[in-house]
């Protein structure tokens, strides 16, 4: 499977940059080669098994830990990364009662949406947070590789399907704005795109890599608006924070892309949900 899958974005990699290359578009060129890496170091962990895995994802926090205490100039970082980092072992540790922690999670998801910026400033504010939404969506994808080592590809290409259609498709023929304050760049046209290259995504996944083969019509269904609706909120929850915050990029860490919030936002909306979907197929 990792291979299919390796070589088919290989695939994808190498014409879209070509394409961009021609048409000297340097945004798409960095964040083409950007994903190429990431590719890459997903791969080897796939590879090099759990443990590897872990450490990725470990990495992965970490370096988001870092961005939000320094987007909201924490005073005191050490505690808060001790904090979040500390409850992301627990609940791996204690993994059977990891999805206990998931609807309180979504809860924190829609306070989010729901709350006023000054609320979301607030610098305990970003402790709640970073417990309830980094520690768990952290658990969750290395709990989902457990589960299911395929799950992790699944869920990068299925995220990467409704971005970078989403994101061509929008720049394209978007014109209709929904999110202008939140993500102004955001069309109705780029989410029907994102939408139709999620669908291409499932076909992909039942035929040429058949992950979903044996997957009932309902299954499907339940997994596509998960991904297509809290993968979408996860850009547009950073969004908010970013917003309210007052920053364009978490950090430049990952060219084209910004930081490494900017990059996973969605899959650390998304991993707890698909995790919850395998354990109750379980």
């Amino acid at each position: 499977m990792i291979l299919r899958v390796y070589l088919f974005f290989l695939g994808v990699i190498i014409i879209v940059f070509a394409m961009a290359y021609v048409k000297k578009s340097r945004e798409t060129v960095l964040r083409v080669a950007s994903f190429f890496g990431i590719l890459n170091v997903f791969s080897l962990a796939y590879i090099l098994g759990d443990y590897a895995i872990f450490v990725l994802v470990s990495l992965i926090l970490l370096l988001s830990i870092d961005e939000l205490a320094k987007s909201y100039k924490l005073k005191y970082p050490i505690p808060f990364a001790v904090i979040v980092a500390g409850c992301y072992l627990l609940m791996l540790y204690f993994e059977s009662y990891l999805i206990y922690f998931i609807p309180a999670f979504l809860l924190l998801v829609g306070l989010t949406f729901a709350g006023t910026l000054n609320m979301i400033r607030n610098p305990f504010y970003v402790y709640f947070w970073g417990v309830m939404s980094l520690a768990i969506s952290a658990a969750s994808l290395v709990a989902l590789y457990s589960l299911n080592p395929d799950a992790i590809f699944f869920l990068i290409a299925m995220l990467a399907f409704n971005d970078v259609t989403g994101y061509f498709v929008g720049r394209r023929f978007g014109k209709i704005r929904i999110f202008k304050i939140l993500s102004p760049k955001k069309t109705l046209e780029g989410y029907i795109g994102g939408l139709g290259g999620l669908l291409a995504g499932l076909i992909l996944f039942h035929t040429i890599i058949p992950v979903l083969a044996g997957t009932s019509l309902l299954q499907n269904f339940i997994l596509l608006t998960s991904i297509f609706i809290f993968g979408n909120a996860g850009d547009l929850l950073f969004s908010k924070i970013k917003r309210s915050v007052k920053i364009k990029d978490f950090s430049n860490l990952l060219p084209g892309h910004g930081g490494i919030l900017d990059r996973f936002d969605s899959s650390l909306t998304v991993s707890p949900l698909l995790f919850m979907f395998l354990y109750c197929m379980k």
